[in-house]
């Protein structure tokens, strides 16, 4: 029996997302023009105080990830997605995660430290990501009684990939 980790005083991030495989800037929220602007600060302005905002770093690695302005290069969504996990930022991680975790784009999987991004990760997918980590014995020791933890957070937070979850473990009892 593995020991029990304490999840009921995780904290969650509810941070609003977009989930988007478009390379169309309107799919994401961005008009042409906003991803043009923040695309020349990228380009001409490396002294810009966005360079040290989180959420800029995030985004413009989701651009270079998913080729939306520039073309697809995954070197530079990693490079981006670093600078806002070295400043703490949530959807970074899960972003580099999941990166890490499926070798996109040929960027080489990474389980380990995809594991212990997710795990470091407030939003309620990072908790189900974990709880597959878990389940699957994925760059960690396979715990099914862990995995049901994640799980149930996860589930608690009405993560969809959770619910489904929920009819082949029943971890709610």
């Amino acid at each position: 029996m593995s020991k029990k980790e304490n999840l009921e005083m995780v904290p969650v991030n509810r941070r609003k997302f977009i989930l988007s495989y478009s390379n169309i800037p309107e799919d994401l929220g961005y008009s042409y023009e906003q991803v043009r602007e923040l695309l020349d600060i990228v380009a001409n302005n490396e002294d810009h105080e966005a360079f040290y905002d989180p959420d800029f770093a995030n985004t413009i690695g989701t651009f270079f990830e998913g080729g939306v302005g520039v073309e697809r290069n995954i070197e530079q969504a990693v490079y981006w997605y670093e600078r806002a996990v070295e400043m703490g930022d949530d959807l970074a991680k899960s972003n580099l995660a999941d990166i890490l975790r499926k070798g996109s784009q040929g960027y080489p999987k990474d389980l380990k430290r995809a594991f212990e991004l997710y795990k470091s990760c407030g939003l309620p997918y990072a908790f189900y990501r974990v709880g597959e980590f878990y389940e699957n014995g994925w760059g960690v020791e396979k715990d099914l009684e862990k995995a049901k933890e994640y799980y149930r957070v996860a589930y608690r937070e009405n993560h969809p990939l959770a619910r489904k979850k929920l009819y082949q473990f029943d971890f709610l009892h």
